[in-house]
């Protein structure tokens, strides 16, 4: 009893293989980048090799196993990468919007300090005091309110 040749098995393993390993890494989220590449060129092994099974008329279980399991891990990867691409987005709208605040901040103040208008306003309160308080103590009941205490 002798068995059929298959000559597309070869290619049916191969894309088998790869896809298990891309779906193995893209789990991982660091590795997916390697996974892309082990599903896209498990896809194209499967797709040969489908093509090449249906003019040969042969069985193509194991490409049709290596085209799924390429594109499981072809779907992984690109959540993970649309996952990632998201978050770095996000935190580089952040980043935009914190040094945006942090500039404006920086531009409004000059941190300068003029002296001599500070020592003016200051003289300027402690006159206005000093007539507020003679106001007070011109009027006989705060006097004697004062005297008191």
């Amino acid at each position: 009893m002798q068995q059929e040749s298959n000559p597309t098995q070869g290619l049916g393993i191969a894309s088998l293989i790869l896809g298990i390993l891309s779906i193995v890494f893209a789990i991982v989220p660091c590795t997916l980048l390697f996974a892309l590449v082990l599903s896209v060129i498990g896809l194209i092994l499967s797709i040969v090799g489908i093509n090449k099974a249906n003019r040969l008329r042969v069985d193509k279980g194991l490409l049709i196993a290596g085209l799924i399991t390429s594109i499981i891990g072809l779907s992984i990867a690109g959540l993970w990468g649309m996952a990632f691409k998201k978050m770095f987005d996000q935190n580089n709208y952040r980043q935009e919007i914190y040094y945006n605040d942090n500039q404006d901040i920086d531009n409004s103040n000059d941190h300068t300090v003029d002296f001599d208008t500070l020592i003016k306003e200051n003289d300027k309160t402690m006159d206005e005091l000093e007539e507020y308080m003679d106001e007070i103590e011109s009027k006989p009941e705060a006097a004697k309110a004062i005297d008191k205490k």
